[in-house]
């Protein structure tokens, strides 16, 4: 499934990510768990990014979102409490909207800027008429793929902006009492 991933998308969403001021990333259940990977990537880049949910993320206001981007990850679109935030950011705030997805048709898409697609119930479809054994439950196609992609975009950032995986070590978290530890 994930020759599906195109570079047009990729490219897409990192062009997106370079011009924005701030982004910012949603996903609920275990998307939201790829969407915070993500965003914990872009800070490592030095990327001004907020998880939506987290209690220090900035408020929409009326075009107080202008050069900011939502990334959205959500395989079906259909999210009530993503999609009306999703909403907001652009119709209020004016945001962009990226949205990660394996439905093209649904809210979410009709709110989007621009949507990537992966091809998930495709790729069941096809375990099932070849008779595959396919343990795969609950959209984690559609989660391996999203994470793929993410990954993607960060390997792409890092090569646009000539920071390597040891720049990035400065950032990365340390306050969690790690570093802390005696050495002995």
């Amino acid at each position: 499934m994930t020759h599906t991933i195109s570079k047009t998308d990729i490219n897409a969403l990192l062009s997106e990510i370079l011009r924005a001021r701030r982004v910012f990333v949603i996903g609920l259940g275990r998307s939201g768990l790829v969407a915070g990977a993500f965003a914990m990537r872009l800070t490592h880049l030095g990327i001004p990014t907020f998880v939506i949910g987290e209690t220090i993320v900035p408020g929409v206001s009326e075009q107080g979102m202008v050069g900011d981007l939502l990334v959205m990850f959500s395989s079906t679109g259909r999210q009530g409490t993503a999609v009306h935030i999703a909403a907001d950011m652009k119709n209020i705030g004016k945001a962009k909207v990226f949205l990660i997805t394996s439905q093209l048709k649904s809210p979410a898409g009709d709110i989007a800027d621009h949507i990537v697609h992966f091809q998930c119930d495709e790729y069941q479809k096809q375990c099932a008429e070849e008779g595959w054994t396919c343990f795969a439950p609950l959209g984690t196609f559609f989660e391996t793929a999203a994470w793929i992609f993410a990954d993607a975009v960060i390997s792409g950032i890092m090569e646009a902006k000539g920071i390597d995986a040891d720049a990035m070590e400065n950032t990365h978290a340390n306050l969690m009492g790690l570093n802390l530890l005696p050495d002995d």
